[in-house]
């Protein structure tokens, strides 16, 4: 089952609400994935727990962001769907996964994020929304970037 969405009818609640639940779902797949490779490879276990902090972090900053903007204002439900934006791919994580193939999985999820936002900027019914769904998609480059010279200083 499919949820269409049309991203002509959001506010800007509803874009950093969701932007929260993308957020909170990417952190626990990641800590998920840290569990399944466990002790078996603690180098790959490792990135994946990093992962999920910055996923924490990011999550931390919207909901900040979201009060300064909207206060206490109501909230939608954005936390009970799952988006499946920034979510690690599962099933591009083999049994016996690289550090090099988690850096993979978490760049395509970087990628993800940044084009869904890149692409819901052309439907914006608003400045505002225009502007937060921006800000998102600027994040999501610079998570790409600190992936990028991460992998430069940890892979050979």
């Amino acid at each position: 089952m499919t949820i269409e969405l049309d991203f002509s009818k959001l506010r800007g609640t509803d874009v950093l609400d969701m932007a929260i639940a993308i957020e909170d779902e990417a952190q626990i797949y990641y800590e998920q994935l840290a569990d399944w490779v466990g002790s078996d490879k603690p180098d790959v276990a490792d990135f994946f727990k990093r992962m999920a902090v910055r996923e924490k972090r990011h999550h931390d900053q919207i909901v900040a962001q979201r009060e300064r903007l909207f206060g206490d204002a109501q909230k939608s439900h954005a936390d009970k769907v799952s988006w499946a934006v920034e979510a690690p791919d599962f099933e591009a994580v083999p049994n016996n996964v690289t550090l090099r193939q988690a850096f993979d999985v978490a760049m395509a999820a970087e990628t993800r994020a940044h084009d869904f936002y890149a692409g819901a900027i052309d439907y914006a019914s608003d400045d505002q929304v225009a502007e937060l769904f921006e800000g998102l998609r600027q994040a999501e480059a610079d998570h790409q970037r600190m992936l990028k010279e991460e992998m430069g200083r940890i892979l050979p």
